[in-house]
Formats: C-alpha cells, structure tokens, sequence
C-alpha cells in the first residue's frame, strides 16, 4: 500500500508543479507585458513631471529639487550623470535618444534629461524585483499545496486498495483450488467491473471443475463395468468354457467401450472454440426422410410432417453435426419413448424448429434441465434394457448451440416426450433454384 500510494502521490504532485510552473510561467510573462506598459507610462509621466519642474532651475539647484520631490512622488527619484552606471551600447545608445532605460537587476529606470548630460533616476524598486524571483511565501503555498493533495489521495486510494487486497486475496484462494471462492466489491468502487468478471470466471471454473469430475466419475463407472465383464469372460475362457458365446460378449463390451469412447470424444471436440459450424442450405425434407429409414423398427418407420409452407424448403445446417443431433434424439426416442415416433418441421420469422415425439412415459419436469448436461440419466435408464451413457442430449445440446440455437424437453401432444430443435435460418424454396 505503501509504495502504491506514494508512487501515485509523487505522480500526481509532478504533474500538479509541472502544470502549476507552466501556467505560472505564462501568466506571468501575461502580467510583465502588462505592468512593463503601466510603469512605462506611469513613469514616464513622472519624468515628465520632473523635468517641467527642474526646467526653470539652475543645474546647481536640481539635487536639491530632486530631494524635496522625493518626499511627495511613490518612488524615490534622484540626478545623476549620464555616466554614472555602466551600460551596455544599446542601452546608451537608447539613454541618447532620450528613452527609458530599466536597469532590472538594480530596479532602476533611467531617463536624460532633454540636452543635458545629467539623467533622472527613478528607484530602487523592490516590486522589479520580486517580478523576477520566486519568494519564499511563494515557495510555502506550493509546498503546503502538495501536502493538502496527499489527503484526497489518500482517500481515493485507500478503498481501491482494500478492493485490490480483497482481489488478490481471493485469487490466491482460487489459484490454490478453492473455487467457492468470491469477491465483495460494492458497485461504486473503480474496480467493480473486475470484481463482477472475477465472480463470473470463479463460477465458470467451479462448474468446469464439477462437470469434469463428474465426467471423470461417469467414465470410470461406464468403462468399469464392461472391463469387468471381458475380465470374466477372459476368465471363463481360460476355464474352459463355451469360447463362442464369450468371444461374442467380448465383442459386445468391445463395442460398448468403442461407443462411449467416441461419444466421449465427439463431445470434446464440440466443446472446443475452435470449432466452427459449417453451415450450409440442404433440402432438408428427402435428408430427414432418408434419416428416418434407418430407425425403421418391427416395420414401423417414424412419421414425419412438413409445416414449413414449402414443399421442398432449403435450411441452413451443418448436416454431419446436425443429423448427428437428429439421431440421437430418434435413438433416444426408440429405446425409451416408445414404438411411435413422429417429427414435425416449422418455420416462423427466420426460425426453424424441428419436434421429435414419442408415445412413451415422457420426461418429469424437474429433470429435463439437468438431463442436458454431460453424463446424466434418469434412473430407470441405468440398466441392461436400456444402456447408453447419458452423453446423447449432451451432445445434441453442444450442437444446436453451434448453430445458434438450443434443444428443449416439453410434452408431446400424444402424451410422451418432445424434444424440440430450434436454430436461425433463412428459408428458400429448392424448386426455385
């Protein structure tokens, strides 16, 4: 605090003189031009007035003239020879010509009396002098000036610094793995906007941290149970039994490993900023239709309605990504919504919406916010039956944020789930084209 207060003290007090001493200088060269006009003139007319007076006496007598004028002019006045002081050859040169000459360094203003070698002399006088030095009030006021700014800048730098202390403490909490970890700074305080960006991040690292974890946890429970079962078989093998049947469980839980693997990794690279969306127009009526063939089950194939007002509408998708996040969701709906499964296709205000919907269970409202995020599942989905590992609506998540869009879990009006993709984009016929 210290050194931070008196590095800002020191800044603002050399700025403070450096401003006072050009201003100063300037306002006075302002002031000398002025009063050199004044006294100028004014003594000029004192000379004037001298002169008419010493005009009808003898030389012998101006002395003595000079000493009863003295009392009664403001500055002292004297005669003395045009020689009396040494001058420079412009200065005697001008004394000749009959002009007033300043001595500054004496205070004296020079004048020849009109064809005559004698010079009236006017001075000392102190105020010359103190035009051209600093006096030691001057130099009191200033230093007394740079002491009264130290009291506002304490005040305005002592609650910046508790802020500061209060920032960099909680940082070293943060950095040492306490992500509870926040930050009190009152809206008023120069360092709010930090404050509210160093909350922002603490909550963005707590949740990473958690959603980690519990990926971490989530991967080490789905891997562990097929490692466990290729040990068994491995064993069973040796044992001496039935190596076909445990050759085909093998490659089963091969398969289910490589599965969550790849879904693992899908959505790691949707959750990397680089990663950029290749959206472009697709005639999205045949593309869904063909998707749709290969969810055909027991001959029953989802159905599907084209709302859009176009027969054949042109929508801007990423179409790996995208139908990656369609056949999710109809993989989803097959395995826990039931045999029905019916999409329908809208567009409204430069917004298209595609509802998936089946004729299962549904989802409870209290679970689908937390059913979008990484390696949740409800807790009938954890069994044999059903499988998966709780990546599907993850991943369809990430994806429709890559388009600018969301996904959203609502009722199907059959009584089922809904989910419901939702992306910008323009809409253009394909049979225009």
């Amino acid at each position: 605090m210290r050194q931070v207060f008196i590095r800002f003290y020191l800044t603002v007090v050399l700025c403070f003189l450096a401003s006072s001493l050009l201003i100063g200088g300037l306002y006075k060269q302002m002031i000398e031009r002025t009063n050199q006009r004044y006294l100028s003139d004014m003594f000029l007319s004192t000379v004037s007035l001298i002169e008419k007076e010493l005009g009808d006496l003898p030389q012998s007598m101006w002395h003595d003239e000079a000493s009863r004028l003295r009392g009664k002019l403001p500055v002292p006045v004297d005669i003395e020879a045009l020689d009396a002081y040494v001058l420079s050859e412009e200065n005697q040169a001008a004394l000749q010509r009959g002009d007033i000459i300043l001595l500054k360094d004496r205070g004296l203003y020079l004048h020849r009396i009109h064809q005559t070698k004698q010079m009236v002399v006017l001075g000392p006088i102190p105020f010359l002098e103190s035009l051209d030095g600093i006096s030691w009030p001057d130099v009191l006021a200033l230093v007394l000036m740079c002491l009264a700014l130290g009291i506002p800048t304490w005040l305005w730098l002592r609650p910046f610094w508790r802020d500061l202390i209060q920032v960099i403490r909680q940082s070293r909490r943060l950095g040492a793995g306490d992500f509870t970890v926040r930050v009190n700074v009152d809206d008023s305080s120069p360092l709010a906007a930090l404050g509210s960006n160093f909350n922002r991040m603490a909550h963005d690292v707590e949740e990473l941290t958690a959603s980690r974890r519990a990926m971490i946890d989530a991967v080490s429970h789905d891997l562990r149970t097929p490692l466990a079962r290729l040990r068994y078989r491995l064993e069973a093998i040796k044992a001496g039994a039935n190596s076909q049947s445990q050759v085909e469980g093998i490659e089963r839980d091969l398969g289910q490993i490589d599965q969550l693997i790849d879904e693992w990794l899908t959505m790691s690279s949707l959750d990397s900023p680089q990663l950029r969306m290749e959206a472009q127009p697709l005639e999205i009526v045949p593309w869904l239709q063909r998707l749709l063939s290969e969810y055909t089950l027991d001959g029953a194939e989802p159905t599907f309605e084209n709302t859009t007002g176009q027969v054949s509408p042109l929508l801007d998708v990423d179409s790996y990504y995208f139908g990656r996040a369609v056949g999710n969701l109809l993989s989803n709906a097959r395995r826990y919504g039931g045999k029905q499964i019916h999409l329908t296709l809208l567009w409204q205000d430069g917004t298209a919406t595609l509802h998936i919907d089946d004729n299962g269970e549904g989802i409870p409202v209290e679970d689908r916010a937390r059913l979008l995020q990484p390696f949740t599942r409800l807790e009938g989905s954890r069994n044999k039956a059903t499988g998966g590992f709780g990546l599907g609506l993850a991943i369809v998540a990430m994806i429709m944020r890559g388009h600018g869009g969301a996904v959203s879990i609502l009722d199907a009006p059959s009584g089922g789930a809904r989910l419901s993709l939702t992306w910008p984009t323009p809409m253009r016929s394909a049979d225009v084209l």
